[in-house]
């Protein structure tokens, strides 16, 4: 159990899970950013972007910019490192106050030129017609110079062929997923994550894809998937935040389509804040709610139990633990009580296997799980952000 609310930091998405009091207005809630990994100058060293969200350009308050820092021999280096913001040259958009450029930010080759690309969240961006807050992802192209605004690209929920409409605090771009082929054609593809309204659900969550092609990232063919859409399980509530916050792709089943795992800020059987993980698999025609899943503690082959304010699924990563060929995922349970220590935290692997997830042997760490180091202890939130070294 929780005895308080609390805002979490996720570094693998860039962003937070929601506050007891909902999802509005991030830029009182939101405490700080991640990083993320690609070879945007094709040299053979890994780079680093970071988001900078909170930096203030002349009198644009919260306009938020990137810092890139690329990869040498002798590691990161700040020689040659960038600034990008909304005014940086070709990079659309223009700095305004509260835009929150770089609070998520999702890598990968979506034009498969061997440049990786970087996709920033600017999630309070209100130029979007009459769309206060409605956001934007700007896209940024690879380079053998590293990355550049020539060429970038700019998408909202009006941009052609993406799904869904912008409308005020929308947030489109809350949190970014790159790196994933849902459709199996070659392409590198984007997840994103808003704080949309289904129905007369407010901020119950969405999740659009933009698709990978011979010239970057398109919305021709994506999806928009919500807990209403056919074939998800559970339903559009308010404040589920569903995908808005918290996303992993993997391949779960080894059936060669990339797979997204989001977090659900989910209530179920009167167990407040208990949490949930959605998993949409990849297919020929992407991402799907055809053989979706929904996930707790509660679920067969999960181990432990779902309990109030445990907050399943507030982060997530995968990767192949075991070395097989299917994707694994590791579940954040921030708020999971140990014996007597309340908020001590958990991590639930769940095992992939070609029937999905949980594959047999799921397991349940905590600080007190053999060979851990440390202990238990008040507060302690193990497992609030989670990352993943391997594929």
């Amino acid at each position: 159990m929780r005895r308080l609310a609390v805002v979490l930091v996720l570094v693998l998405a860039g962003t937070v899970w929601p506050a007891a009091g909902g999802l509005a207005d991030r830029s009182t809630t939101t405490q700080a950013t991640g990083g993320l990994q690609g070879d945007f100058n094709n040299d053979g060293f890994a780079d680093l972007a970071v988001g900078v969200f909170g930096e203030n350009l002349a009198a644009a308050a919260n306009g938020g910019a990137v810092d890139v820092l690329y990869g040498t021999a002798s590691g990161l280096t700040g020689t040659g490192s960038q600034l990008f913001t909304q005014d940086s040259p070709g990079v659309p958009g223009g700095v305004e106050p509260d835009d929150e450029f770089g609070l998520a930010l999702g890598a990968g080759d979506f034009n498969r030129d061997r440049f990786a690309d970087l996709a920033v969240g600017a999630p309070g961006e209100d130029f979007v017609g009459a769309a206060d807050r409605g956001g934007v992802v700007n896209v940024l192209r690879g380079s053998a110079g590293g990355l550049t605004g020539a060429g970038s690209q700019l998408f909202t929920q009006d941009s052609p062929g993406v799904p869904g409409v912008a409308e005020t605090g929308d947030n489109f771009g809350l949190a970014l997923t790159g790196g994933g082929d849902f459709e199996g054609d070659g392409f590198v593809d984007l997840a994103v994550g808003s704080a949309e309204d289904v129905g007369t659900a407010e901020d119950a969550g969405a999740v659009n894809t933009l698709r990978g092609s011979a010239g970057g990232l398109t919305g021709a063919g994506g999806r928009l998937l919500t807990q209403d859409s056919p074939g998800v399980p559970g339903f559009a509530e308010q404040n589920d935040g569903f995908g808005a916050f918290v996303q992993a792709a993997g391949d779960f089943n080894g059936d060669r389509f990339t797979d997204l795992a989001v977090g659900v800020a989910e209530t179920f059987g009167g167990i407040a804040a208990a949490g949930a993980v959605s998993i949409l698999p990849g297919s020929a025609g992407g991402l799907t709610g055809s053989g979706s899943q929904l996930l707790t503690q509660d679920s067969p082959g999960v181990p432990d139990s779902a309990e109030e304010l445990d907050q399943f699924g507030s982060s997530l990563a995968s990767g192949a633990f075991d070395n097989d060929r299917f994707a694994d995922l590791a579940v954040g349970v921030v708020g999971e009580d140990v014996a007597t220590f309340q908020d001590a935290g958990a991590v639930n692997v769940l095992r992939g296997s070609a029937g999905g997830l949980p594959g047999p042997g799921s397991q349940l760490f905590t600080q007190d799980s053999p060979g851990v180091p440390d202990s238990v202890e008040f507060d302690d939130f193990f497992g609030e952000a989670l990352a993943s070294s391997g594929p």
